[in-house]
């Protein structure tokens, strides 16, 4: 307890510090990704119309025996895992003695924290994998996957990696898998792709990993295990940074599901955000420029690498510049424009997290998910 205490206050003060660090900025080597083709030429959208009905529970048990689902994962988004801040991270290097079974006893505590506090607001809940055991097919097995949910780039590689660990282990050869990722979980999906391509940013990622992170016949393990899975992404509200490489999962579905409200497939401005008259404003807000630091002194160099892979990751000017595209579709992947009706004409920004964490809610999720199977083949 005691310990759970002194961690919510470095919480606390690493966001103030991290702040600050990121709003004065600093000039560094990086690329930067192109915002301003609003509406890529490889890729489709559609608007759709949201309502929801219990009789949808009995289709998607039927869209699951259709389509042979063996295993369907939910992956959160950031600072909704069990070391959003670093903060632990931090501590596991200043105090190398420190028992491992301490730390992912704390991550558990704080990950349980994260579902009591924000319960469904942007967070796969463990009551969604209860209410769908309920409803689906015998057999189906389910995870919801635990990250560290840190905002930046090797964070989100790390994660990755995890998560085809844990595919490695959960799920077994030629099963069919579905994965539900919210707001930069979507990246995580991306980034498996690029791991298990030969492409040139795969092969750079790779390379770096292979210096700390992970050893070259482990990683070329879980590539082989995740290609004798079959895959289908879902992403829901996730921000435009990463690449997606189409060669990796061929016969894989990539749909995008985003909270939008408008004729046009752009999001809007920032006045309208304090009643989220647009939709999901984190998902064109979160955009390149838009990472922590990390408070880490090793990460810190990572992600410096990884600008030069990834483009930029935290740089307040540069933010400022993308985020007036207003960018909501992706290079790859089919969209699904969808109004959940989770406006207002009072202020609701802080309640629906600007239209960012509605996805998650029960009715819309299981909307989500019955209109996902649908699309699939």
């Amino acid at each position: 307890m005691i310990l759970l205490i002194i961690i919510t206050f470095l919480h606390i003060l690493f966001s103030i510090l991290l702040f600050i660090q990121w709003i004065i900025g600093e000039k560094k080597k990086s690329i930067e990704l192109d915002y301003s083709s609003t509406i890529p030429k490889t890729t489709s959208y559609h608007f759709e119309k949201f309502e929801y009905t219990e009789t949808q529970n009995l289709e998607i048990k039927a869209h699951i025996e259709r389509l042979r689902v063996n295993h369907i994962y939910f992956i959160h988004g950031t600072f909704v895992g069990d070391d959003p801040f670093d903060i632990l991270s931090f501590i596991e290097r200043a105090f190398p003695s420190l028992s491992g079974t301490i730390i992912e006893r704390v991550k558990l505590q704080i990950k349980s924290g994260q579902n009591l506090i924000v319960r469904e607001l942007g967070n796969f809940h463990p009551n969604l994998i209860l209410r769908l055991k309920e409803i689906c097919p015998d057999g189906v097995e389910f995870s919801n996957f635990t990250w560290s949910s840190s905002n930046h780039h090797i964070a989100r590689l790390r994660g990755a990696i995890q998560l085809m660990n844990s595919i490695a282990l959960q799920t077994r050869e030629g099963e069919r898998v579905l994965l539900y990722g919210h707001s930069h979980a979507g990246q995580l999906f991306t980034l498996m792709s690029q791991l298990c391509s030969k492409s040139p940013l795969g092969l750079q990622l790779k390379s770096l990993l292979y210096k700390s992170e992970i050893q070259p016949k482990e990683m070329e393990e879980l590539i082989m295990a995740c290609k004798k899975r079959r895959f289908d992404f879902v992403t829901l509200g996730t921000p435009v940074r990463y690449p997606w490489n189409t060669s990796s999962f061929p016969k894989a579905k990539l749909l995008h599901f985003i909270n939008h409200r408008g004729t046009i497939p752009i999001g809007g401005g920032l006045t309208s955000s304090i009643t989220t008259r647009s939709g999901d404003y984190i998902q064109q807000w979160a955009v390149a420029g838009s990472d922590s630091k990390s408070p880490v002194r090793d990460d810190q160099i990572l992600n410096e690498e990884l600008d030069l892979i990834l483009g930029t990751g935290s740089d307040v000017k540069l933010l400022q510049r993308n985020i007036k595209f207003k960018k909501r579709l992706h290079d790859h992947g089919e969209h699904f424009l969808v109004d959940f009706k989770d406006n207002s004409k009072i202020p609701n920004s802080f309640l629906t997290i600007f239209g960012h964490g509605v996805y998650t809610k029960k009715n819309p999720m299981f909307w989500i998910i019955n209109h996902s199977l649908e699309k699939l083949k």
